[in-house]
C-alpha cells in the first residue's frame, strides 16, 4: 500500500512541477506614466509577458524544474533517485523563490516614485511548485527501500 501511495505522490509531484512552469511565478502591475492604466508584467517558467508583448528572450526557469521533475518521476523505481529528484526540485524551487522575492521587493521599493500604486507579488505557479516539493518528499518517506 505504501508503495502505491508513493508512486501516486511521485506522479502528482511530477505533474504539479511541470504544470507550475506554465503558470505565473510572479506578477507585477505597474503604471508607466501618471494617468495611464497599469500594465501587467508576468513571468512563467518559459516566458515573460509585458502587457500584450512577449519577451523573445524568456527566463527559461522551466528547464531545471523539468530536469528535477524527471528525476522525481524516475524515482518510482529507486528510492535514492526519488530522494535526489526531490532534493533537486527543492533546490531549484528555493533558488527561484529567493530570486523572485528579491525581484518583487526591488520593484515594490525601487519603483514607488514611478507608480505609487504598483502591485508586485508571487503568482500561483510558485505555490504549485512548492506543493510539488512537499509531495515529492512525502513520496520519498513512503517509498519502500529497495
Amino acid at each position: 500500500m505504501k508503495k502505491i501511495l508513493s508512486i501516486v505522490l511521485l506522479g502528482l509531484a511530477t505533474a504539479a512541477a511541470v504544470t507550475a512552469t506554465f503558470l505565473p511565478f510572479s506578477e507585477l502591475l505597474i503604471r508607466l506614466a501618471p494617468g495611464q492604466p497599469q500594465t501587467a508584467y508576468v513571468t512563467t517558467g518559459w516566458s515573460t509577458h509585458f502587457g500584450g508583448t512577449k519577451d523573445e528572450h524568456g527566463p527559461l526557469f522551466a528547464i531545471p524544474i523539468i530536469a528535477a521533475a524527471t528525476a522525481v518521476l524516475l524515482g518510482i523505481r529507486w528510492r535514492k533517485v526519488a530522494f535526489a529528484g526531490a532534493a533537486a526540485l527543492a533546490g531549484v524551487t528555493g533558488m527561484l523563490f529567493v530570486y523572485l522575492l528579491n525581484a518583487i521587493s526591488f520593484h515594490k521599493s525601487g519603483n514607488i516614485t514611478i507608480d505609487p500604486g504598483l502591485e508586485a507579488g508571487f503568482g500561483n505557479g510558485i505555490w504549485v511548485l512548492i506543493t510539488a516539493v512537499v509531495l515529492a518528499f512525502g513520496a520519498v518517506v513512503l517509498h519502500p527501500d529497495d
